[in-house]
């Protein structure tokens, strides 16, 4: 008996031993193959500190501090390094790719029963983005966008100027912009994704739930993007979802309710159905139409990628075009002067040949206005939608990025935020709104700032939906400062928490009309 407890001990001892001698090479060599980076202590050996941060919302103004600090490079984990420098975007994400995503993205990924629901942006590998990509790429060009979706666009604004007719412009009511501006995006793209607005506008609240679910889903996601397999353990398995459903489920339930129910309306309808084999736009005239039109006449398409496209729109282009509207309407409206500018460049355009429609104009009449650009670039530049880093794996042959050398395996990032304000290439005002920056020196130096901009990510992995924010951007901001004043109650914010996407301060403002000829 002596002898098999002598034998047990011993074995506990080299158990006890072996574990403890590989936490620490592994520490060691977490550590040491990014020891010339330099980063806060902690650092080094956990990620769980982003994660609180990140759950605050609060993660970006942490990172630019420590950048100001430690450089344009700086450790934020054991095998994360975030850089600043503009430079790097060009390696990081070039068009060969090369740099495939973190797992970072695997948070934004539902879980079903059938495995988690990839999509364009969740993929982490350039070829199962290309097999996703390929099929629908086209519907958001811009082309495509103005075709196909400038009458509903219009719709939606018609809509959101009659209810500031109806309750603010006859008393002076004070309203809260950022809200309005939320239901005007979730309207918008509640008639291009499904061909009927969800109804916030006309009632002025988020009727369905769905603002609610979204919002619920990206503060939940934030702060698991830091750390992939926190989420997995609480939220992405068959027990987890048994005790209780991720956030994001009900927001999946909501896309699946309404495919459904357009599937069964094409199955009812012969002309819908034989429409669905015809070359260019189909008969339902909205993304989720084109979806399953996609599916439909391309082989080797299941019906998954429905799911996942419609459920991508969602929960990505509401919210994000919704903050990006607002800072521009807000920069706007806090420095008159460049408003002016603004409405003087309209003003001459009306008086060309191409001319402005009134109450709002059409795209090919809203080219060539150089400033207005201008304000559109700038105002997203200081309020890009996300402010997180934007991950990306070294491959495995390392990588030299602005001087420094990773290894193969190393997570690289960049964030929007942090990157749109590095003073060497933005300028020593780079903290300022000043949107003749877009407008001076050479074009080689427009072109290069341009380069810099990563409001909507760069390269192959790019936002797919950036045209048709951009679209819906300059179509409302023209013609909310052509047709009305809007006056804010009280200084906005200085800063917002980001989770994932921004998630603004409420703002109060005041609304009158404008006579947009005096």
């Amino acid at each position: 008996m002596l002898w098999e407890s002598l034998d047990t001990q011993q074995a506990l001892a080299v158990l006890v031993i072996g574990i403890t001698t590989i936490l620490v090479y592994h520490l060691y060599r977490t550590y040491s193959r990014l020891q010339h980076i330099p980063g806060p202590f902690i650092a080094k050996f956990t990620n769980f500190y982003r994660f609180i941060l990140a759950r605050r919302g609060f993660l970006h103004l942490y990172q630019t501090l420590a950048h100001r600090r430690y450089g344009p490079a700086v450790r934020f984990g054991p095998n994360l390094v975030c850089i600043c420098d503009p430079e790097a975007i060009q390696t990081i994400f070039n068009l060969r790719g090369g740099f495939p995503k973190s797992k970072m993205y695997r948070a934004f990924r539902p879980w079903t029963t059938d495995g988690l629901l990839l999509s364009v942006f969740t993929a982490e590998d350039d070829a199962a983005n290309r097999q996703m990509k390929q099929h629908i790429s086209v519907y958001y060009s811009l082309s495509y966008t103005v075709s196909s979706f400038e009458q509903r666009m219009d719709s939606a604004t018609r809509m959101f100027f009659g209810q500031l007719d109806r309750r603010f412009v006859p008393t002076g009511a004070h309203f809260d912009l950022t809200s309005w501006l939320k239901f005007m995006s979730y309207d918008t793209m509640g008639l291009m994704t499904f061909s009927r607005p969800y109804g916030y506008v006309q009632h002025g609240r988020d009727l369905h739930g769905i603002m609610d679910d979204v919002k619920r889903a990206n503060l939940n996601i934030g702060p698991m993007t830091q750390i992939p397999w926190f989420d997995w353990l609480l939220h992405k398995n068959r027990l987890a979802n048994l005790i209780k459903r991720e956030s994001i489920a009900p927001l999946l339930d909501y896309v699946l309710a309404r495919i459904a129910e357009r599937r069964n309306a094409r199955q009812n309808s012969h002309s819908t159905r034989s429409n669905a084999n015809a070359d260019g736009p189909c008969a339902d005239g909205d993304f989720l139409g084109y979806y399953l039109q996609a599916q439909e006449k391309k082989e080797n398409v299941p019906l998954r990628f429905v799911s996942t496209w419609t459920f991508a729109n969602i929960l990505g282009g509401a919210d994000s075009t919704a903050s990006m509207l607002r800072s521009v309407v807000c920069f706007l409206v806090e420095n008159p002067d460049a408003l002016e500018r603004v409405r003087t460049e309209l003003r001459d355009k009306q008086g060309t040949t191409t001319g402005l429609t009134l109450p709002i104009p059409q795209w090919q009449q809203l080219q060539n206005l150089p400033f207005l650009d201008a304000c559109i670039k700038e105002s997203l530049r200081l309020d890009p939608p996300f402010a997180m880093p934007l991950e990306r794996v070294v491959p495995a042959e390392g990588a030299t990025i602005c001087g420094h050398f990773y290894p193969g395996g190393t997570v690289v990032g960049m964030s929007p935020y942090i990157s749109n304000r590095y003073r060497p290439t933005w300028g020593d005002d780079a903290e300022l709104w000043r949107p003749q920056r877009w407008l001076e020196g050479e074009p080689s130096r427009i072109r290069k700032l341009e380069a810099s901009l990563l409001s909507f990510g760069a390269g192959t992995r790019g936002c797919l939906g950036q045209n048709v924010a951009m679209f819906e951007i300059k179509k409302f901001v023209t013609a909310l400062f052509m047709n009305y004043d809007v006056d804010l109650v009280e200084p906005r914010a200085k800063s917002n928490p980001y989770f994932w996407v921004i998630y603004p301060e409420s703002v109060q403002a005041t609304v009158r009309k404008h006579n947009f000829n005096q």
